[in-house]
């Protein structure tokens, strides 16, 4: 089922779009998640230190003396409640809430006493220093999701720990207002691209909608090419393409009003000629001279109404190819042999056949009717008692076919004119309708060979040499 391209856009542009969003969604939510923590979390450290400068050591160690108003103070909070414990390195509590949980293993190996070594036993080792780096964990207590953070600090006296936590009301409030927030700035933009598909992609199209409305008020006749001022650059090579496709059609229109033309005046002389004959016909019986030149004037006439045909179908030889079969060369020129050697034994000329069992892909009629060509130019052209020579062969992959002849030779100044329908080389004295090469270089190109007139063996006479690929249509352009 054809999609339209507006549709097609649209659904190319709405997959990645929203891809980008979430991605861009989801970091700049985890940004903003480790800023937000991080301003809580400096909070919280900064409540541990307040806390820590109440601890002052005494005779028997350190203690912590914090009012009653300065704790209400340390624990006031809107939103939050907030817990925190005061505890030396022996584990001995010095205040706060003792219920709160152990961040790490050395909270409670150091929450415990020192075990008793015995005599003759190995002390076990010193445990290691506690770190002067701030510990953050999230905990739960009291069945309350909570944020803690644990503070070392020393004194002349000895090091202790100061332990802070909060519930975790205003971090999800603040994160709620910044997805919210995050959720709205994304649907404003997805609307936003939206808007702007809509507009843009009509705006975009806009010169196709040109383009077709351009085309579809052209009449048939009307080949002229597409101007492609106005066009998009990725649209220029399709009006590039269908302005040569249009080129063509023009040339070949013009090659089928020429064909009509030159056929019905190659036609009126031979048929103006035949109505003579049948008008004196009706006057007087006819001498055997004058049935001769009657024959004569029929013969002409079909032979130029099959060269006509033939060259209307070869013009079409693209097309005939396309469906080739497999062809025996052979066996196609065999069934002309009798004829070319009477026509070469009225004027005594030695003809030779030279044909390899050669296979190629194409159109036999085609094929049979581009070696009848060739072969009735060479004995038409060659002088009497002269010689003329076929050869069918494969070579370097191609099927080669050439014709020679010791005739008078084609100047090289006009070996491309000759291929052109109805000319015919000044001084030429045999009689012909001027269709023979244009007809076999039609048949060479349809089938992707080429076509090329050369001198003959020792520089005398003419050689037509015709290379055609096995496969009958190998794309090459022909040469003439």
């Amino acid at each position: 089922m054809p999609t339209s391209l507006r549709r097609k856009l649209l659904s190319s542009l709405a997959a990645p779009t929203g891809l980008l969003l979430a991605i861009a969604g989801a970091v700049a939510y985890g940004t903003a998640k480790g800023m937000v923590t991080d301003a809580y979390d400096h909070n919280l450290l900064n409540l541990a230190h307040a806390i820590a400068t109440h601890v002052h050591p005494q005779a028997d160690g350190l203690s912590l003396s914090l009012s009653s108003e300065v704790e209400t103070v340390l624990r006031s909070d809107t939103q939050d409640r907030i817990y925190f414990r005061v505890r030396d390195l022996g584990g001995r509590l010095l205040g706060g809430d003792a219920a709160l949980p152990l961040l790490d293993d050395s909270d409670a190996a150091s929450a415990l006493p020192v075990p008793y070594s015995p005599v003759g036993r190995e002390t076990p080792p010193p445990p290691r220093a506690p770190s002067m780096r701030p510990m953050f964990r999230d905990l739960v207590h009291a069945g309350e999701p909570i944020r803690a953070l644990r503070l070392y600090t020393e004194l002349p006296a000895g090091g202790y720990y100061v332990t802070v936590a909060e519930t975790l009301v205003k971090r999800e409030a603040a994160m709620d207002r910044l997805l919210l927030g995050f959720v709205s700035a994304g649907a404003l933009l997805l609307l936003a691209a939206g808007i702007a598909a809509g507009l843009g992609i009509p705006s975009g199209l806009a010169p196709l909608e040109r383009l077709e409305a351009s085309l579809r008020r052209r009449s048939g006749a009307d080949l002229s090419p597409i101007d492609p001022k106005g066009v998009p650059d990725e649209v220029r090579e399709v009006v590039g393409a269908l302005n040569g496709l249009l080129e063509r059609q023009r040339n070949a229109s013009a090659r089928q009003r020429e064909f009509l033309q030159d056929a019905a005046h190659q036609l009126r002389t031979p048929l103006a000629g035949l109505q003579m004959q049948l008008e004196l016909l009706e006057s007087r019986p006819l001498d055997e001279a004058a049935r001769h030149r009657l024959r004569v004037s029929v013969a002409r006439v079909i032979r130029l109404a099959n060269q006509l045909l033939a060259l209307a179908r070869a013009e079409a030889g693209g097309r005939l190819v396309a469906d080739a079969s497999e062809v025996e060369l052979a066996a196609l020129i065999d069934p002309l042999v009798e004829d070319w050697i009477e026509r070469a034994d009225e004027r005594g000329i030695d003809l030779g056949v030279e044909r390899e069992p050669v296979r190629m892909m194409g159109d036999p009629t085609l094929l049979q009717e581009l070696i009848a060509n060739l072969m009735d130019n060479a004995l038409k052209y060659c002088n009497d008692g002269g010689k003329v020579s076929l050869r069918c062969a494969r070579e370097e992959g191609q099927v080669c076919i050439e014709v020679d002849d010791d005739g008078p030779g084609v100047p090289r100044e006009v070996r491309e004119q000759v291929f052109e329908r109805f000319y015919r080389h000044a001084g030429t004295r045999a009689s012909g309708s001027g269709l023979g090469l244009s007809i076999a270089r039609e048949i060479v190109r349809g089938h992707g060979g080429s076509i090329a007139i050369e001198d003959g063996p020792q520089a005398r006479g003419t050689r037509v040499r015709v290379l055609l690929p096995l496969d009958g249509h190998d794309g090459k352009t022909a040469g003439r």
